[in-house]
Formats: C-alpha cells, sequence, structure tokens
C-alpha cells in the first residue's frame, strides 16, 4: 500500500504506538465520507462522494483517482452496475458504486430502502405538512435516513421542527398530542424542536454537518434556509446545500384562533410548566438524564427541546472512529480525520457540583496540575485551549469545545495537588471517562493523567484513551507530545501505560490485550525549571466572584514542593512518591508576587504535603515576603514534630501565615503508631498553644475507624480537639487508596465498593469497629461537640467571641448534641471488624 498512495510530509503513530506514514488527502477525505455512510450501509457513488466529501472545489479527476488508488489496494470495493431486476424503476443513480465492504450486498440493500422511501414519500410530505397546522410551529424538515432517500422497513419519520420563540413546548405538547392520535404512533419521531430565535446549532460535528445538509425542506423554507446560512460551519464540514423543497409545498397554513387561545403573559407561564412537567416526566422515566444533557443528547430549555434518549449521535460517532481505526489497521496506514494536529485541549475532570459538600464550601481552585500541563504543552508549540471542569456545570461544555475546535490531541489531566483527586471519587470517575469516549469520537489522541486513571487504566484505555501518563507527569506528557508530532512509537516512553493490539487478520481490527505498563519516570528534581502555570487560560473573575460573596477574600493555590518522605501507611502517594523536592524560596516568592500583581488574591493555598521541610527554607521565604513588602495571608500542611523546630512558627508568621492544617488524625497515641505516623500526642498538645499565641490558626485532620480503634480510642480523639479546640477540624474515616501499605493490608477485607462517591461519603469500606451509619452520626457529634466546648470557652472569657452568639450556639446544641450522644451509646460494636495490632507496624514509623 505504501507504493500506491501519496503521502502526507510528517509520520504519525496509530494507537499501538507504530510509527506509520499519513494517507493522502483526497484519499483520507474519501474515506472519512465512505466510513460514516458505512455505519447505514448505504453505498455511494463518485458524484454523491463529491456531494459530501469536505474539500471544496475538489477536482473530479483527482476524486476518480483516489477512488481507484483506494480499490487497488482492498480498503474499497467497487461495484459498476446494478443486478437486473433489483432496481426496476431505475430509482438508483447510474453506477459504480463504492463501499468498504459487501458492496454487492449494500447495493442491493440501497435499492430496496430506496424503493420504499420513494413510496412513503408522499405520506411524510402530507405528514410534515400537517405539523405546520399545529400552533406554533414555523417550519417542518424531513431528517433522518429518509432525507437520504432510503427507508427500512421498521423505519420512521424524522422531522425537524422550528417553533415560535415562548411557544415550543406548547407546540411540542401539541405535535405528541397529535403522535398518539396516530394509527402507528412510533412512525413519527418529532423529538428535535427549536424555536426561531436559536438557529445557532451549537452541536458541531459530522453527525450534525450530515443531517443539516440533507435534511429535505417540507414548509417554512425561508427559516430553513436562515438555519443553513446561519451554520456556515456545516458547508464546510459537509459543503452541500439544502435540498430543494419538494413540489406543493402550502403557502400558507391558518390557525390564528388557535394560537390566540395562548397568546399574551399567560401562554408564556403555559409553555414554561409545559417544560417543567416534561422535565419530572422524564427524569423519572430516565433515571441517566444528567448524563445525557451533559453529552448533548437530550436538552430541554425555553428554546430547544431535544429528546434522543438512546445518545444516537454520540454512538455514531464513535462507530464511526472505530470504522476508521478498522481501514488504518487494515492499511497500515494513518487516515488524517480532519482534525487540526496544531490544536491541543487540556481539561480538568473534577466537578465542584458534582459533589454537594465542596460545591457548598464554596473555595473552589484553578487546577494547577491542569495549568502545568497546558504550558508543557505551549512549550511544545501547540494552540493550546482549557476546559475548567471546576466550575462547569457538566461535561457539555467539554463537548462544545471539542466540536467547536477539533483539537487534534485532548489531554485529561487531573489536578493532583488536590487532595480531593486522590480520592478517585466515582462520580468524578464517570465524567472522566465520559470525557475520553466523547473526545475519541471526534478523532482526537487522548491521553489520561489521574491518580485514578494510574489505578484503573484498562478503563480509560477502554473508553477511549490512547495512553494512560503514570506518576509525576510533565516530563512524560512532553515526551509523548514529542512523539506524537515527530511519529515516533510510544513504547519506548518512560511512565506511561497503553494497550498493544493483539496480532489480527488482514482487515480486522487489533483486539486490544493486557495494559502494558512502561518503566516509571523518575521525578524532576529542579522544580525551577518547570513553565509557570497557564493561569491566563483560567476565567479569573469566576472564582473571585464565589471567593468574594462566600468569604470576602480571594484565594489561589501554588505549589513549592512535591512528595513526601514520611512514611504514613494510609496516605497516598501516587503522583510524586516518597521523594521530597523544592523549589528555590526566589522562585516562590517571584510567583506569588506576579500573581498579586495580575489578579490580587488576599490569600494563597499551598497546597505542599508538607510544606518548608528543606532546613532554613521558611526563614529565607519569611525574609524574601519582607524584602519585597508583599502582604498577604497562607495556608499550609505540615506536621506536628516539624513545625515545633527552633523558629520555624515564628518565621511562618512573620511570612504571613494564617492557618497551618495538622495531620492529627487520632487523640490516641496506640492509633497514631499503628498509622505509623512518627508524631505524639505530647507533641501535638504543645504546639496549639504556641501558635495561638502568635497569632495564627490551627487546623486539625481527624482520621476515625481505623482498624484497632475502640470505643476509648475515639473519646481520646474527642476530648483532645476539644480540649486544644483547634480552629477549624476536617474529619474523615480511613479510606484504603490503592498503592498504599493501608490498602494492601485491608485488601481481603473490602467489599464491593472500593471508592466514595463523593467527599462527603464517609463509608467505610471494610468492616469496621461500627457499622458505617456510626461514623457518619460520629462526623455530626464531633462538630458539635468543638462548637459546645468553644461558646463554653467563650462565656468564660478564655476565647474571644461575642457571649450572645455563643449562648445561641448553646442553645442549638443542646438537644441534638444530646441526642447524638445517645444514638452514639446505643450502637454496639461489630464482632467482624479487622484488628491490626500495633505490634504489626512496629519499626516503620519516621
Amino acid at each position: 500500500m505504501n507504493n500506491m498512495l501519496p503521502l502526507a510530509l510528517i509520520p504519525a503513530n496509530d494507537d499501538a504506538g507504530r510509527s506509520l506514514p499519513v494517507m493522502g488527502r483526497v484519499e483520507s477525505a474519501i474515506l472519512r465520507v465512505l466510513a460514516y455512510h458505512d455505519l447505514f450501509r448505504h453505498p455511494l457513488t463518485a458524484p454523491e462522494i463529491a456531494h459530501w466529501v469536505d474539500l471544496p472545489g475538489l477536482d473530479p479527476a483527482a476524486l476518480a483517482v483516489g477512488l481507484q488508488r483506494l480499490v487497488a489496494v482492498g480498503l474499497v470495493q467497487r461495484l459498476d452496475g446494478v443486478e437486473p431486476g433489483l432496481d426496476p424503476d431505475n430509482i438508483l443513480p447510474p453506477g459504480p458504486f463504492f463501499a468498504l465492504a459487501e458492496i454487492a450486498a449494500r447495493v442491493a440493500r440501497r435499492a430496496d430502502t430506496a424503493a420504499r422511501a420513494r413510496q412513503v414519500m408522499p405520506d411524510a410530505l402530507a405528514m410534515g405538512r400537517s405539523l405546520m397546522r399545529i400552533p406554533f410551529v414555523r417550519a417542518v424538515g424531513i431528517s433522518g435516513s429518509l432525507s437520504k432517500g432510503v427507508m427500512a422497513a421498521d423505519g420512521d419519520f424524522d422531522y425537524f421542527i422550528i417553533a415560535q420563540p415562548g411557544r415550543l413546548w406548547i407546540a411540542r405538547t401539541l405535535i405528541q398530542w397529535k403522535v398518539h392520535r396516530l394509527p402507528d404512533p412510533d412512525l413519527l419521531c418529532a423529538n428535535y424542536l427549536v424555536d426561531a430565535n436559536t438557529l445557532d446549532l451549537p452541536l458541531r460535528d459530522p453527525f450534525t454537518a450530515v443531517e443539516t445538509a440533507s435534511m429535505i425542506p417540507v414548509a417554512g423554507t425561508a427559516l430553513l434556509d436562515e438555519l443553513h446560512s446561519r451554520n456556515k460551519w456545516v458547508a464546510k464540514a459537509r459543503p452541500a446545500a439544502l435540498l430543494p423543497a419538494p413540489a406543493g409545498e402550502a403557502a400558507a397554513f391558518p390557525r390564528p384562533w388557535a394560537e390566540k387561545l395562548f397568546a399574551g403573559p399567560w401562554g408564556g407561564l403555559i409553555d414554561r410548566a409545559l417544560l417543567h412537567l416534561t422535565r419530572y416526566w422524564v427524569r423519572r422515566k430516565v433515571p441517566a438524564l444528567p448524563a445525557l444533557e451533559a453529552r448533548g443528547a437530550m436538552q430541554m430549555t425555553r428554546h430547544v427541546a431535544k429528546l434522543h434518549t438512546r445518545d444516537w449521535r454520540n454512538r455514531i460517532l464513535r462507530s464511526y472512529q472505530d470504522t476508521l481505526d478498522r481501514l488504518e489497521n487494515k492499511g497500515d496506514m494513518l487516515i488524517d480525520r480532519g482534525v487540526d494536529r496544531s490544536r491541543l485541549l487540556v481539561a480538568s475532570a473534577f466537578f465542584y457540583r458534582f459533589d454537594e459538600k465542596q460545591w457548598r464550601a464554596a473555595q473552589p481552585y484553578p487546577p494547577l496540575g491542569t495549568l502545568y500541563a497546558a504550558a508543557v504543552a505551549r512549550q511544545a508549540g501547540y494552540n493550546v485551549s482549557l476546559f475548567d471542569a471546576g466550575l462547569a456545570e457538566n461535561e457539555r461544555g467539554f463537548v462544545d469545545l471539542v466540536d467547536g475546535e477539533r483539537p487534534g490531541t485532548v489531554v485529561i489531566y487531573e489536578d493532583g495537588f488536590n487532595y480531593l483527586t486522590k480520592m478517585c471519587l466515582t462520580r468524578m470517575r464517570e465524567a472522566a471517562l465520559g470525557m475520553v469516549s466523547l473526545a475519541r469520537a471526534r478523532g482526537a489522541k487522548v491521553l489520561v493523567s489521574s491518580s485514578d486513571a494510574a489505578d484503573h487504566a484498562d478503563l480509560y484505555l477502554a473508553a477511549g484513551a490512547h495512553a494512560v501518563i503514570k506518576g509525576e507527569g510533565e516530563a512524560t506528557l512532553r515526551a509523548v507530545l514529542a512523539a506524537l508530532q515527530e511519529g515516533q512509537p510510544l513504547d519506548g516512553i518512560e511512565g506511561i501505560i497503553h494497550a498493544q493490539p493483539m496480532p489480527a487478520a488482514t482487515g480486522e481490527v487489533a483486539k486490544l490485550a493486557t495494559p502494558v505498563a512502561t518503566p516509571r519516570r523518575a521525578v524532576l528534581r529542579d522544580l525551577d525549571a518547570l513553565p509557570r502555570p497557564a493561569w491566563d487560560l483560567v476565567d479569573m473573575e469566576a472564582y473571585r466572584r464565589i471567593w468574594r460573596q462566600a468569604h470576602g477574600r480571594f484565594s489561589l493555590n501554588i505549589s513549592t514542593t512535591r512528595g513526601c518522605p514520611f512514611s504514613c501507611n494510609w496516605c497516598a502517594k501516587p503522583i510524586y512518591g516518597s521523594r521530597y523536592n523544592s523549589r528555590s524560596p526566589e522562585s516562590v516568592v517571584d510567583e506569588i508576587a506576579d500573581l498579586i500583581a495580575a489578579y490580587q488574591p488576599d490569600h494563597f493555598w499551598i497546597t505542599d504535603d508538607i510544606f518548608g521541610l528543606k532546613p532554613g527554607w521558611i526563614q529565607r521565604f519569611a525574609e524574601l515576603v519582607q524584602q519585597r513588602g508583599l502582604r498577604f495571608s497562607y495556608t499550609i500542611q505540615s506536621r506536628a514534630d516539624l513545625l515545633a523546630k527552633g523558629d520555624t512558627l515564628e518565621a511562618l508568621a512573620a511570612s504571613g501565615l494564617d492557618t497551618v492544617w495538622i495531620g492529627a488524625e487520632s487523640g490516641s497515641q496506640r492509633i497514631l503508631d499503628a498509622m505509623d505516623k512518627g508524631i505524639t500526642r505530647a507533641q501535638i498538645d504543645a504546639l496549639v498553644p504556641r501558635i495561638r499565641a502568635l497569632g495564627m490558626r490551627s487546623a486539625f485532620f481527624l482520621q476515625f475507624g481505623y482498624p484497632g480503634e475502640t470505643r476509648a480510642d475515639i473519646d481520646r480523639t474527642i476530648a483532645m480537639v476539644t480540649g486544644l479546640l483547634p480552629d477549624q477540624i476536617g474529619i474523615s474515616v480511613s479510606y484504603p487508596l490503592p498503592g498504599t501499605v493501608f490498602h494492601e493490608r485491608m485488601r481481603a477485607a473490602l467489599g464491593e465498593k472500593t471508592n466514595w462517591t463523593h467527599s462527603d461519603d464517609l463509608d467505610l469500606m471494610f468492616p469496621g469497629a461500627y457499622r458505617p451509619n456510626f461514623y457518619r452520626h460520629l462526623h455530626r457529634y464531633v462538630h458539635r461537640r468543638v462548637a459546645w466546648a468553644r461558646a463554653v470557652k467563650v462565656l468564660r472569657g478564655d476565647l474571644p467571641g461575642g457571649r450572645l452568639r455563643a449562648l445561641s450556639v448553646l442553645a442549638r446544641q443542646a438537644l441534638p448534641l444530646a441526642l447524638g450522644a445517645l444514638r452514639l451509646r446505643l450502637e454496639k460494636p461489630r464482632g467482624d471488624a479487622p484488628v491490626m495490632a500495633a505490634a504489626e507496624t512496629a519499626g516503620a514509623t519516621s
């Protein structure tokens, strides 16, 4: 084949990472057309291919040569004529016909379906005109298979309908009423309506282009012509004009008496009521409605009614790409898929709105790790766009970006600096897998980097990812992008997981084997060499608005170090491991100064697992902040033993530290030792008063449910937190994350559920000392106990605060606190809980 087809100037790689030449421009365009129509087993003639090919002004001679070459190498089949008797009425255009496979059977099927289409077309036109008599319907077009001149035996009549603005749902309801009165209600499908003010189609892909370009106007052709003129992208994707309206279109459809019934404001109220009723009914019938809306399959707004419950569009697009994959495997050449190889879309996949607790907290941060990836892609020469899932409603914005920009590469790169992403929440996994599939269905090369993808690479590869990046991602991403640009194989790149295709017979698609992991890449040592995150891609005003409204300040996130050298056995380190590397204080202060100048944050969340571990780093940081005259506050995470050293706390206070989060975890030394925490309860007790005396705030991470924890251990933790009264507490239950010592020890005890759905799940996923609901009640109880203890100290004058507010807290909490204590006391321990004795972990502490 390589001697037959003209090649592009640059090679590329297939899904297996093989370096292959790219097929010629004309041949690729022909195969794109035939691959799409092959999904419907629909053969085409050369003039029809020219009609659909997305190369405006293509010379017929060049098309003929391209077809000849594709037939010669066996990628396309040709049939010169129709067998006698198959087309007695000469409905089919004169041959020859072209298809990817089974050409004779496909031509015979087309003859049969074309004859049926000619037979039913008068009925379809009549039914379309009858729809025009329904109040507020302004235009009707035939779409679906009938618009391509074919009709299967079990086919239906598909209509695209334009309604009067503000009355779309009245029109749709009346259409549905008409449908249910038909002798065969399944014959009429009117599941896509827009109003006359919403003619710019938001979905821009081959499926939408074909359906728009092939639409047959029935009535209201002026509006349908406007639809076509408002969507000029269709002409670029499929340079075909709307077909002329069949003869006999009625000039007008009188219905003023009916429309007068719904005139005025009350008609608008009825229209909105019908929208809400329809949403309620559909939500009950279709549990997957939110996901279908996010994927663009369903849309129910004041301006659009699209109820495609089977997600036909995305299924077609993915099957189309799979067909191109088969052709590439058969021909050992890559097909130009009509994407822009210079464009790269980088996306995060953590949606704050999908986690009610996090969205309610109103403390969103831009996806820092994703922004580092965007900066690396820019250095590689790509034109980079960002989909920031953080504030997005759902995946729909991602779909719109992919459809609109047609990027050749999509990188779904999760923010590894955000601890929430390490929890691998299943709702976020569903979103990420959906985004992978949607991007693959549009012909993009898809790369994924996240803790969850590294743990479950098989799921992401099956969804359509070409490679999963494991561990620290910037250097690996740079290497993969270079390989994609230069057409080099991916096999030799460290730090990825991909699937090698198993050998397949000629013409078959290669089956994917077990994912293959290349050796892990060493982590970066010189963090100052990394490019600055691509902050300019972020909608900062949206983040600022949420922070200001909820908290009266604006906070941004930065990272100064990567990794943690300590050995807490439950702590996941899927990205940076136990190596600890740090940016220079100069680099960090420069970035803070630039961010303050550009975006005016008041506060920074420093995402490090351990802040300022290197000797002298904090002191130098404080010195630079004071020299530059920077005024800001910030929050860090650290350890009780590290904070107690020397003048660390004093330097932190001098540099503007507001809050330090400490992994206190438990008030029981026995449990701390079992966790391999390497700290003592005495260190925690001594630290909090020092922090408070320096005008800073302390915050505790607490963890309940660790194996072997008893009621006495729980009581010690409650006594610790109510005695020390940190300014904030974060409560969780023990969560065995893959890759941790704790997970390995608990693997046999884990049930079917191995990940939380959202961050407030608090499901103990192994048999604990008590049942999961006990820990959920304990979570609320501890928060109430802390609020009660703080209010008491305010009243005693031991803590600052308003006395009236403290009295209000006591009044509100008295009954819930008493009931909570009673409920917890009535809970009996389970007898099947695994016990992890402290002796099992002896010697592992740091």
